[in-house]
C-alpha cells in the first residue's frame, strides 16, 4: 500500500497499520479469554502462527522505493538554537512521546487504567465486582495491537525497508525490559515509567556491550540473565510480603 500511495501521508499509514494490529489484537484477546491459557503463552504462539503467514504471503521479499512523502517526511518539528544546531524532533521521538503521554494517562487517570491493574491482580476478583472481562482484554490486546502496527511503521521509515523478519527475537528484549523495569509476570505491578527505565537501561547496557566488543551473541546471555535475576527477585519480594501479611 505505501510503496503505491504517491500522495498519501502518515496518517493514513499509521491508521491503516493500527486498524490491522487492532485486529490481531482482538484475535489473541479471543484466544487468551476462551482458552483460560497464559498470555504469554498465547502471543508467542500466534507471533509465530503470523510470522509464518507474513512469509507465505510475501514470500519472504524486501520491500524498497516509498514513495517521497514517506521517505523525506520524518522531520516533524524542527527549530534552529543560537548555535545554529537544528534541534529538530522526528517521527519517532514524537510517536514516542504521543505513545507514552496517552498510555501514561489511560494508566493513571482513566477508570479503565485501574481495571486494567485489578484485572491483572486478581481476574477473578476483577470479575465479581462488576469488571466485564472480556470486553477489557479486547481494549488491552486491541491497543497494544494498535501501537505495534504504529511501531511497525516508525520502523519502516527509520530503516526504509520493510524486511518480514527484521524484529524478529526482540519478543525477548521487550520481555527483559518490562521486567526490569517493575512489571510482575503475574500481573497488576508495574508503572510505564519503570518500564520506560527498563528499556533506557537496557539499551544503554547492550550499548556499552558493543563498544565494549562483546560479540553479539553474548548480549542475549546477558538479557536471559537479567530476566532470570529480575524473576527471581520479584519471586523473593512476593514471599517475603506474603509471610508478614500472614
Amino acid at each position: 500500500i505505501l510503496k503505491n500511495a504517491d500522495g498519501g501521508n502518515f496518517v493514513i499509514a499509521f491508521a491503516i497499520a493500527a486498524a490491522v494490529g487492532i485486529a490481531l489484537g482482538i484475535l489473541n484477546a479471543t484466544l487468551v479469554y476462551r482458552l483460560k491459557v497464559p498470555a504469554i503463552i498465547i502471543t508467542i504462539a500466534m507471533l509465530n502462527v503470523y510470522f509464518g503467514l507474513l512469509i507465505y504471503f510475501s514470500n519472504g521479499e524486501w520491500l524498497y522505493g516509498f514513495p517521497d512523502w514517506f521517505m523525506e517526511g520524518a522531520e516533524v518539528l524542527s527549530f534552529s538554537g543560537s548555535d545554529g544546531y537544528d534541534y529538530g524532533l522526528n517521527l519517532p521521538i514524537m510517536v514516542l512521546l504521543a505513545s507514552v503521554a496517552l498510555t501514561s494517562l489511560l494508566m493513571n487517570k482513566t477508570r479503565i487504567g485501574r481495571q486494567i491493574y485489578a484485572m491483572g491482580g486478581n481476574s477473578d476478583a476483577a470479575g465479581r465486582v462488576g469488571i466485564n472481562l472480556f470486553s477489557l482484554n479486547l481494549f488491552v490486546y486491541g491497543y497494544m495491537g494498535a501501537l505495534a502496527g504504529i511501531a511497525a511503521v516508525v520502523q519502516t521509515q527509520i530503516t526504509q525497508s520493510v524486511a518480514p523478519n527484521s524484529l524478529m527475537g526482540f519478543e525477548l528484549t521487550v520481555l527483559a525490559a518490562v521486567v526490569l523495569g517493575g512489571a510482575s509476570m503475574t500481573g497488576g505491578k508495574g508503572s510505564l515509567l519503570g518500564v520506560i527505565l527498563g528499556v533506557a537501561l537496557l539499551a544503554i547496557l547492550k550499548n556499552g556491550l558493543t563498544l565494549l566488543g562483546v560479540p553479539s551473541y553474548w548480549h542475549t546471555v546477558v538479557t536471559g540473565l537479567i530476566i532470570l535475576l529480575s524473576i527471581s527477585i520479584t519471586a523473593l519480594n512476593e514471599k517475603q510480603q506474603a509471610k508478614q501479611e500472614a
